[in-house]
């Protein structure tokens, strides 16, 4: 005698993007026909004679499927392993039997065969056999829908028809799947949230059912749904602005009233929101219940940054050694949202000050920045100090990110025991750096590709005419589970009659933790009997395995090579290999490394750390 699973009603809160659909049974016991109850019959007299022979005992899985061992171990007391010993009746076996079979129910099993043995004749231990049967599969599936999309459907709006075909193939219990309870209530879930993504946010499944045949081990699925009329987004209600002004988020692109509902839209909209410098959380909705879908508010919920900042840090690396810096930041300059980042770090080898100025996004989704910076370094014989301001737009569009910039750079460099040279330079760049990863912090798998292109001109305000091309690539291939391999590699030119009068910042060097490891930073360029310059060709490769052994510690093997020199005939990759630790933190990982220089036949170890207060 087939029985049914009828779903009790629900409402949906505005807030939910899951509903849960409870299944409660019109026929007792949930997982037994009236077939299988006269089967028990033999059991329960089984029970009864064991259950005089035992007084105190425990219990303890015999034959059972390693699917589902786990899980009745965990929600059935008396077959944990820590459980004290029970006085045995027929009531406690009728209780452990239940159990069993409501459980395996839910994974498809709906005439389980339990039966109780002594481990031995003197032994206080009871085996729990059980035979779950065949598993119940979907016989058959009828999902039928109600509302603006059927009658869209019933007019032959193409659109709509696709849409319906779409949600029905989507469907993740199709017919002839194992029926789990879980999966029926995801796969309703899942269908709710496929038709709320566009157009139809207070779509609700009126009714469901699931028709279980224990004997025929079938399941006869229905689910209706209602999806109500299509939502169209109305004005902007913003809430929690107290110093920020209104405009600020008309800057973000936000959704315009009168535009088809769209939760990707929505969530696009909170997502640039939260990134942005001014809100620490941000919520975007609409309400499912609204009495005016054809022009439903935007509501938008924030909770502001502090308009200012000022943090102290500590830090080491073995780039520059160790480290102390100031930062400061206000995001409210001059009460016009203008976001000044600055900042004075002293290092070992190298000091810097700067202060940049981000505006507000513009309508157009550009963002404009200018600053100024002080930075002085003295690296491997080379002391340069370098002042600059320039201004910057970037536009960013999907995953494609576009810099314009003019910059001017006065720099003073001197190699030890030699006179100082000054040059300048005006310098007009553009750049693009594609982004396509499944982390910005910690990826695992992507791509991330980077071009830029500098010029200056010898007649305006410049020392020397050059042309800077320089490119970047790097990707991350999942391996197994936790494993990747990332694969790096960097290539720049710069074009001129010769290095004299170019500053050394848009000269090449490498060496480093993040170029080519084992050498020590900007150490590989033009070489000097006191010092190294930098020079007018650059090529890195590397490629590293990394291994997580957990959440939060990693292993990698590494092998880099590279070179800047004055022209390609001088260009000599230097190689290096080693071995590291990575240490898995909310801002990616910290990486200490081994690494042996095969030019220099020394082992080095690569290292940054930094801690703000």
């Amino acid at each position: 005698m087939p029985f049914t699973l009828t779903p009790a009603p629900q409402d949906i809160s505005s807030n939910d993007s899951a509903v849960a659909i409870q299944t409660v049974a019109t026929a007792e016991p949930l997982a037994t026909s009236e077939a299988a109850l006269e089967d028990n019959e033999p059991d329960l007299e089984q029970d009864q004679i064991l259950s005089v022979s035992s007084t105190l005992t425990r219990f303890r899985l015999g034959q059972a499927d390693d699917a589902w061992q786990s899980l009745l171990i965990e929600h059935i007391p008396e077959l944990s392993k820590s459980t004290d010993a029970l006085t045995l009746t027929p009531g406690v076996l009728k209780r452990i039997r239940n159990a069993i079979s409501s459980i395996l129910a839910t994974e498809g099993y709906f005439s389980p065969v339990v039966k109780f043995e002594k481990e031995r004749e003197d032994a206080k231990v009871i085996l729990v056999n059980i035979d779950a049967g065949q598993r119940t599969t979907v016989h058959t599936l009828d999902l039928q829908f109600a509302g603006s999309l059927a009658d869209a459907v019933n007019a032959g709006e193409a659109k709509e028809v696709a849409r319906r075909d779409s949600l029905i193939k989507k469907w993740l219990l199709p017919q002839g799947a194992a029926f789990r309870d879980a999966e029926w209530g995801r796969a309703k879930i899942k269908l709710l949230d496929n038709l709320r993504d566009e157009s139809y946010a207070g779509a609700k499944i009126e009714n469901s059912s699931a028709i279980i045949d224990a004997e025929k081990y079938t399941a006869a699925l229905a689910v209706e749904v209602a999806s109500g009329p299509p939502f169209v987004l109305g004005e902007m209600a913003v809430n929690g602005l107290q110093r920020y002004p209104r405009w600020l988020l008309d800057r973000y692109s936000p959704p315009k009233p009168g535009e088809p509902y769209s939760r990707e839209r929505l969530l696009e909209f909170q997502r640039v929101l939260q990134n942005s410098p001014y809100f620490s959380t941000v919520a975007v909705s609409v309400d499912p219940d609204s009495s005016k879908p054809e022009a439903v508010p935007l509501d938008v919920n924030v909770v502001e940054r502090r308009a200012r900042d000022l943090a102290l840090g500590v830090g080491y690396s073995t780039n520059t050694g160790f480290r102390a810096e100031v930062t400061y930041r206000d995001r409210h300059l001059f009460d016009r949202a203008w976001d000044l980042r600055s900042a004075f770090r002293l290092e070992q080898r190298r000091q810097l000050a700067y202060a940049d100025i981000y505006l507000p996004p513009t309508a157009s989704n550009q963002l404009d920045s200018f600053g100024v910076l002080n930075d002085h370094t003295d690296l491997n014989g080379l002391d340069t100090t370098r002042s600059a301001m320039g201004v910057k737009r970037t536009t960013t569009r999907n995953k494609l990110e576009q810099r314009l910039g003019l910059n001017l750079t006065f720099e003073t460099s001197q190699l030890s025991g030699e006179a100082p040279s000054e040059n300048r330079a005006l310098v007009a760049s553009i750049g693009w750096t594609w982004r396509d990863v499944d982390n910005n912090f910690a990826p695992r798998k992507g791509q991330i590709a980077v071009f830029d292109l500098a010029a200056s001109e010898k007649a305006v305000f410049s020392d020397q005419r050059f042309v800077r091309a320089y490119g970047k690539y790097q990707r991350w291939i999942p391996v197994g589970a936790r494993d990747s391999i990332i694969l790096r590699g960097e290539l720049g030119q710069v074009f001129s009659e010769g290095s004299d009068g170019i500053p050394e910042d848009y000269l090449f060097f490498t060496g480093g933790s993040t170029t080519v490891r084992g050498y020590t930073y900007r150490s590989l360029g033009i070489q000097h009997e006191t010092g190294v310059t930098g020079g007018r060709v650059m090529a890195v490769a590397s490629a590293e395995y990394l291994h997580w052994i957990d959440a939060s510690w990693g292993s990698a093997v590494f092998m880099d090579v590279g070179d800047a020199a004055d022209t390609w005939r001088d260009f000599s990759g230097k190689q290096a290999y080693g071995v590291g630790a990575r240490y898995m933190t909310p801002a990616g990982p910290i990486a200490l490394d081994l690494a042996y220089a095969a030019k220099n036949k020394k082992f080095a170890i690569d290292f940054s750390i930094a801690i703000a207060f």
